[in-house]
């Protein structure tokens, strides 16, 4: 697990490097008519690997989030994400199980290589809740919500963006509920 996700990040690097070389070719705002905007919104798609204890009871999955982000200072962004996040069942002691989630979160955004054009790395933290759909086969289902934090790593080119990023789902038990996911973005309008 830990060579998969250093290679997922040695690689986002590596290509974060020949972007930006060739940022030269290119415009490098996503501002229309030449106005910078106040408000950020767009759409992420993640694929998300639980780890840990938590493979044990949630299989793979993948996620949905609308996202939201205010540029508070040229470098920082507060962001905002809400979504849905499946899961495949995973078989424990005879009984199928999952974990689908609800998670809403708020953070901050900070770009290592901007210029006040929200492109390039990026390191972002969130925090949030979590509301974690456990479904148990011929057991039974519960709701719980959790407070849960993140962080990540990625980088924006444009309209796109790519993540890498650790969630814990619940930080009263840090380690048995992380998960890790990697996925693209794209901002579609601006205010």
């Amino acid at each position: 697990m830990k060579k998969l996700t250093m290679t997922a990040v040695a690689v986002l690097f590596c290509l974060s490097g020949a972007a930006r070389a060739d940022s030269s070719r290119r415009t490098t705002t996503i501002s229309s008519s030449g106005q910078q905007q106040k408000f950020w919104v767009g759409v992420d798609g993640d694929f998300a690997l639980p780890i840990g204890n938590y493979s044990n009871v949630n299989g793979i999955g993948g996620s949905l989030l609308i996202v939201g982000e205010y540029p508070v200072m040229p470098e920082l962004s507060a962001t905002a994400r809400i979504g849905f996040q499946y899961h495949a069942n995973t078989n424990t002691l005879g009984l199928d199980t999952h974990v689908h989630s609800i998670p809403v979160l708020l953070g901050a955004k900070y770009y290592l290589m901007s210029h006040g054009d929200r492109q390039g790395l990026f390191g972002a933290f969130e925090l949030g809740l979590f509301d974690l759909m456990t479904d148990v086969s011929g057991v039974g289902s519960s709701n719980d919500i959790k407070f849960g934090a993140g962080i990540g790593v990625g980088y924006a080119m444009k309209e796109w963006n790519a993540r890498v990023s650790l969630h814990s789902q619940d930080v009263g038990h840090f380690g048995d509920l992380m998960m890790v996911t990697a996925g693209v973005g794209y901002t579609f309008a601006g205010f």
